[in-house]
């Protein structure tokens, strides 16, 4: 079987919690497809990361941010499919950023890569894309 195509990604994402659960965006393709990821997305030309993270969760959950509370950067190397079967090459580098949103989120409208919104309990064993894990990591720190 030949090496998978290397894949890289950038993207800035936000991390709240809604009602004491994490929310969280079902995908419906890339490397993530089926699992839940953050909201969120790689930066248009010109936007800073603080214009990226608004659009992004405006779009996909309805959610504005009053204010980030602390930004995180994270790298991880992907080598299986969401199909834990196919394997693959996906380098994902990003911001996490914790937030404090305004108002609860809304169900989701004509986003091309996401199915709806899921508020998704912090101890949860649904699989989910490391950087929600990792946002878990973190909200739970916060919490303590």
């Amino acid at each position: 079987m030949p090496a998978p195509e290397p894949h890289e990604h950038f993207g800035v994402y936000g991390a709240w919690l809604q009602d004491g659960r994490l929310v969280t965006i079902e995908k419906v393709r890339g490397p993530y497809t089926g699992w839940l990821d953050l909201p969120g997305g790689a930066p248009e030309a010109g936007e800073c990361r603080e214009q990226t993270l608004a659009r992004e969760l405006d779009e996909e959950c309805g959610a504005a941010v009053r204010s980030v509370l602390e930004w995180h950067p994270f790298e991880f190397r992907v080598e299986l499919a969401s199909d834990r079967r196919r394997p693959i090459d996906f380098r994902h580098r990003g911001l996490i950023a914790l937030v404090d949103a305004l108002g609860p989120v809304r169900p989701v409208e004509s986003v091309e890569d996401v199915a709806r919104v899921v508020l998704l309990d912090l101890g949860s064993d649904r699989p989910v894309s490391p950087p929600v894990s990792l946002a878990q990591e973190l909200l739970a720190r916060r919490l303590e």
